[in-house]
């Protein structure tokens, strides 16, 4: 009997040793699913913590280059249209640009877009011209103000805001309070016949339609049509001095650009002066002794409007 209860004892205690070991390794199992969900969740808030704000902001930043290329391309085509509608002004032809408004989506991560706004005719740009001679000067009065601009400004979450602006011809990236003059409009000064004359020579380009604005993070087109040009018929006027002031929103760029333009004509520091304000900038020049300026002003005159089929 003794053995018998000796046996049955020690069975008991082996089938608790055993019950214990199973607990044993369901709290071993819990406890590896939890550490491996901790871990996860760690991975995963670290990857978006620390990495989907970097891959973000760059690929916000690869949607700004490709603003900036729509952009270029919207220039680019008005400068062939252009020249194209002066030498055949009786022909209308146009052009539909079209410009992605929002990027920046990280597939499965952050499929979320970064948007913007495209608006024609919001800015005030135009500029005015006065050429002296003995006795007379000229005035171009409201020749060229009002010219339109065509801006795009961006709403990013992660990247820097920019806004690009075209006017007058030229593209401006302004980003905060700074500009800079990408791409420049169709201006030249240049001294001619043996540097005994200083040639002033622009083409602007002026755009016509109603303000008009549209927000996306799609794809939206600007239409342009041409319609025509004209000129300062100044024509064989020789100047002592010409004084443009021209009003634009980024007159930091235009300032620049003045001074650019003047040193690569190889022109005399002493011959020229820029100065700007918040709204402005005024360019003086003034042929040396024996010089003079002869000034040749067209513009071209474009419809423009947002999403023609719309």
């Amino acid at each position: 009997m003794n053995g018998m209860e000796n046996n049955s004892g020690m069975r008991s205690r082996q089938d608790e040793m055993k019950a214990f070991m199973s607990s044993e390794k369901a709290i071993s199992t819990v406890v590896s699913a939890v550490l491996l969900f901790g871990i996860l969740v760690s991975v995963i808030t670290l990857v978006y913590v620390q990495y989907i704000p970097e891959w973000k902001t760059s690929a916000e930043k690869s949607h700004m280059d490709d603003v900036f290329y729509d952009m270029a391309e919207m220039k680019n085509e008005l400068d062939l249209l252009s020249g194209y509608a002066r030498t055949e002004p009786s022909t209308s032809l146009s052009v539909s640009v079209p410009v992605k408004m929002g990027g920046g989506s990280l597939p499965i991560f952050s499929p979320g877009k970064s948007s913007g706004r495209l608006t024609i005719n919001e800015g005030d740009f135009g500029l005015s011209i006065v050429g002296t001679t003995p006795g007379v000067d000229y005035d171009s009065d409201s020749f060229l103000l009002d010219l339109g601009t065509v801006s795009y400004r961006s709403d990013n979450a992660y990247y820097v805001n920019q806004n690009y602006v075209y006017e007058g011809g030229a593209l401006i990236l302004a980003q905060n309070s700074f500009s800079l003059m990408r791409l420049g409009p169709q201006m030249d000064i240049r001294k001619m016949d043996n540097s005994s004359n200083i040639t002033v020579e622009f083409n602007l380009v002026d755009l016509n339609g109603q303000r008009k604005s549209i927000s996306s993070n799609s794809i939206e087109e600007v239409n342009f049509r041409t319609n025509g040009s004209d000129s300062l018929y100044w024509d064989g006027v020789l100047f002592t001095d010409m004084t443009m002031t021209l009003h634009t929103s980024y007159p930091a760029s235009w300032e620049s650009y003045f001074e650019l333009m003047a040193d690569d004509a190889g022109i005399d520091s002493s011959e020229y002066s820029v100065s700007s304000n918040d709204t402005a900038v005024v360019f003086f020049l003034e042929g040396s002794a024996g010089e003079d300026i002869h000034i040749n002003v067209t513009k071209t005159y474009f419809d423009a409007r947002l999403n023609l089929l719309s």
